[in-house]
């Protein structure tokens, strides 16, 4: 599965500020200006390609908390039966915004690159152990902390009798992904995620991303090596619409 995940730059929110008083009797007076981006908070999200030759279109919206890393997404096809497993589609929907995932401390990388402006790109490889393989392109665009997102998903090599064309996955199981900095302009992330399916046994990938920044990554977050990011997904899903909540969290420590 690859991916290459653009951030293009958010629509700037500019401000002015003038501060006036005194403290103990001694007067002041500040002015100035700057700009800043909100927290994203909402979203709308349109997802087309084809799987294995079989072409699908989705639409939908959803919100999210980049405080605490929360998010809800609804989608519903605009083409009839997907004719696949909708939760194949899973890591392309919630994985997608980056931007509501905070650090410890405070934002992460990639809310700090949404935030300044300079964004970053990504590629994601993901191999299924039945010889699937998906490549998408995600493009996003902003308006204040409306985040609008533009996927694009193609995937083959999926057995006709395997649990993807035969939509036999269920659900999502939660995972942990470990992010290190080879460098001040890369974040590496590596997964090992997995399905359940109907017969009870589990469907798996080995996901690895790289993100490259435009700027430099901040110290504070290349001090904080490895970094691990866990991920909990709800859906519900038909042959027509998928829903999901996911919550991740990200920690060094114990």
């Amino acid at each position: 599965m690859t991916i290459l995940h653009v951030f293009p730059q958010p629509v700037p929110a500019t401000h002015e500020l003038h501060v006036s008083g005194s403290i103990n009797g001694r007067e002041f007076d500040l002015a100035g200006r700057g700009t800043g981006n909100p927290v994203p908070a909402t979203h709308e999200l349109h997802v087309s390609g084809s799987i294995n030759g079989r072409e699908f279109d989705l639409a939908g919206r959803g919100t999210g908390n980049a405080k605490d890393g929360s998010e809800e997404i609804q989608v519903k096809s605009t083409k009839g039966a997907l004719g696949f497993s909708p939760v194949l589609l899973v890591p392309n929907l919630g994985y997608g915004f980056h931007q509501y995932l905070p650090y410890p401390d405070g934002m992460s990388p990639f809310q700090a690159a949404a935030d300044d402006g300079s964004g970053y790109v990504v590629h994601r490889t993901l191999q299924f152990e039945d010889g699937g393989s998906v490549t998408g392109i995600y493009r996003y665009s902003y308006d204040g902390s409306h985040i609008k997102g533009e996927f694009n998903v193609t995937g083959s090599g999926f057995p006709a009798d395997g649990p993807v064309m035969t939509n036999s996955l269920t659900a999502v199981d939660p995972s942990v992904a470990t992010v290190f900095c080879p460098n001040d302009t890369t974040v590496v992330s590596t997964i090992d995620w997995s399905c359940t399916t109907t017969s009870g046994k589990r469907y798996h990938g080995t996901v690895r991303t790289n993100y490259t920044f435009a700027k430099p990554i901040a110290a504070s977050f290349l001090q904080q090596q490895p970094m691990f990011v866990f991920r909990k997904t709800e859906l519900k899903a038909s042959d027509t619409e998928l829903s999901l909540k996911e919550s991740q969290k990200a920690f060094h420590g114990l």
